[in-house]
């Protein structure tokens, strides 16, 4: 049984509205998140800087060692 090139056309058009969809919802629930709960912009820094023992300064915005 073989599928014709306009139903491979249909399932690739299908398929792929369906992982954008995905894509999407994956996205905004990401932004939610870091709304939700005031995600801070430099939080892998100060996070790299607290784990070496260093102190983070968030005038400066610079790690203190």
């Amino acid at each position: 049984m073989t599928v014709s090139t306009s139903k491979k056309k249909i399932l690739l058009i299908v398929m792929s509205l369906f992982i954008g969809t995905i894509a999407l919802i994956m996205l905004a629930m990401t932004g939610f998140i870091y709304w939700t709960f005031d995600f801070h912009p430099d939080a892998l820094q100060i996070d790299t800087c607290l784990d070496a023992g260093g102190a983070w300064n968030y005038q400066l915005h610079q790690c203190k060692y």
